[in-house]
């Protein structure tokens, strides 16, 4: 084997090694922002997150991050870079992805050409904003992104397996069948929506198989065989619910209507059907996401043009469809941060440039992949400046830590209940939790007075019920003044547990900056404290 064809083979381990260096280097020794903080205790604690529960995420997340507490890392370090393996693993398999494409596109064209060819538009990729947000935090969407590159590689190996073969032996194809329902059950036991993925790439390979004439009952029931064993693991989502874990979602109840709305994500829906992304979140889209969306639509829409066969066709149709259904999703999911929720797609589109430019007349001489090179270092024109920003993001965690943790500290240790209507008061908990601080507190946001366990431990610690006399109002989600309208019931609700309960609540407003103990309706006003 030459130098050339060796590297190629072990070019996707290296890929992945590299990218884990350097995100690993951005990750932040604190949590970030987001899901962060309530993933890291999650991890830590092997308990369960928010729908859809993300059970194999959990799993093996938690013995990753104890393996690396366990050696001096501290946890939301380690929760981190969980996240930086998933990224990591994920760029590795779009390399070989983009390989595999180019050869199948560009024979005749060299190791380097294709070598660059694939690495160029992948270098973007990998730290674009997004991307590296995701592979430096506790989040799951870098896992997500490493099932969909692993699943679109699978499929075209598989797709390339099945154009060449001139028989089938029925054993093998009952492997590949059992290895492909496995691949799908992993995606639907992470979230529901990897069907946008493996959906259309099932039906091509089934067309596939059509073509050659080799369907058969037995293969569908292998394929199903091989989704039930990661599927299984949403039965740990219903142990915690009669046997719930020290840090769990409030809402899940033991019961099985409540598992079932947890494993689907049902609280979710209301997003369905509107487009809603914060201000950053436009500009993040503008600057990032279309840019590698919509060309990446167009290449994988070229590649399936090109194609010159129809096993091929049916290969790049596949991917195409996949891409095209998670940005249609995507655009009209309303949750106010969609960016991440694009990157599958915009990876697929990464890996039809490959083959593009390989397939470019000369791309494989010398002149050519001195053009290839040329335009790779030209990438760091971008890249270098992304680094850079994501420095400054992870010296920016670090001070919001410091501002939190100065907050933090000027809270009594006494019995409280402390109010911050966020999604990051996952923050002050894993304080108690990781940290052992000031655990008479009770930390919680004011949604999570819908949930039967937050309710029932203020009914038996304070003796009041948090819900009493409110009344919900009617929201039409991605209505103007949404948002506001919320935030005014949420400080209702707040006032309104304030005024039953005979120990302090404490608003927690980072925004502002301020700590602030609510007066009691029997207190005079000079008893309200303030602390900045």
């Amino acid at each position: 084997m030459d130098a050339g064809r060796a590297l190629s083979r072990f070019a996707p381990a290296l890929v992945s090694l590299g990218a884990f260096a350097v995100y690993a280097g951005l990750c932040p020794p604190v949590s970030g922002m987001g899901d962060a903080s309530e993933l890291t205790l999650v991890l830590a604690t092997n308990g369960l997150p928010h729908p859809t529960g993300y059970p194999l995420y959990v799993a093996f997340g938690h013995l990753f991050v104890s393996s690396l507490h366990a050696l001096g890392v501290g946890w939301p370090l380690a929760a981190a870079l969980w996240s930086t393996l998933g990224g990591a693993m994920a760029l590795g398999f779009l390399f070989a992805l983009g390989m595999r494409l180019a050869v199948a596109a560009a024979p005749a064209a060299g190791v380097a050409a294709r070598l660059l060819a694939t690495l160029v538009p992948l270098a973007l990729f990998a730290f674009q904003p997004i991307m590296v947000g995701e592979a430096t935090r506790a989040e799951v969407n870098s896992w997500s992104l490493a099932w969909a590159s692993g699943a679109a590689y699978l499929f075209v190996r598989l797709a390339g397996t099945l154009g060449a073969s001139g028989a089938a032996a029925p054993r093998a194809l009952g492997r590949a069948a059992a290895l492909w329902g496995l691949v799908c059950g992993a995606g639907l036991a992470h979230h529901l929506t990897s069907i946008l993925l493996s959906a259309p790439l099932t039906a091509a390979l089934v067309a596939l198989l059509a073509r050659r004439r080799w369907l058969a009952p037995g293969l569908a029931l292998a394929a199903c065989g091989g989704a039930l064993l990661p599927l299984a693991s949403y039965g740990l989502v219903a142990w915690r619910a009669w046997h719930p874990a020290r840090v769990q979602w409030p809402l899940l109840e033991p019961d099985l209507a409540s598992v079932v709305a947890h494993v689907t994500g049902a609280q979710y829906r209301h997003f369905l059907g509107y487009f809603a992304p914060t201000a950053f979140q436009k500009e993040l889209l503008a600057g990032v996401a279309y840019p590698f969306l919509f060309p990446g639509l167009a290449l994988l829409g070229l590649g399936l043009w090109r194609a010159r066969s129809p096993e091929w066709r049916l290969a790049w149709a596949g991917l195409f469809a996949a891409a095209v259904l998670v940005a249609i999703f995507t655009l009209s999911y309303g949750a106010h941060d969609p960016a991440p929720y694009f990157l599958p797609a915009m990876a697929l589109g990464v890996v039809a440039a490959a083959p593009a430019l390989a397939a470019i007349p000369g791309a494989g001489s010398r002149a050519g992949v001195a053009a290839l090179g040329g335009a790779g270092l030209a990438t760091l024109l971008l890249v270098v400046p992304w680094l850079r920003d994501a420095r400054e993001e992870r010296q920016a965690t670090l001070e919001y830590e410091r501002v939190i943790r100065s907050m933090w500290s000027a809270i009594p240790p006494d019995t409280a209940i402390v109010s911050w209507a966020d999604d990051r008061y996952h923050r002050l908990i894993e304080y108690q939790v990781l940290r052992g601080e000031k655990p008479a507190l009770l930390i919680v946001t004011p949604d999570m007075f819908f949930a039967g366990r937050v309710r029932r431990e203020i009914r038996e610690r304070f003796g009041a019920d948090p819900l009493e006399g409110f009344r919900p109002p009617r929201l039409t989600p991605g209505a103007p003044g949404e948002r506001a309208m919320i935030e005014r019931h949420r400080m209702d609700l707040v006032r309104g547990l304030n005024a039953r309960v005979r120990v302090p609540v404490i608003l927690f407003d980072p925004g502002k900056g301020l700590v602030f103990q609510l007066r009691k309706p029997w207190e005079p006003a000079d008893r309200t404290r303030a602390r900045r």
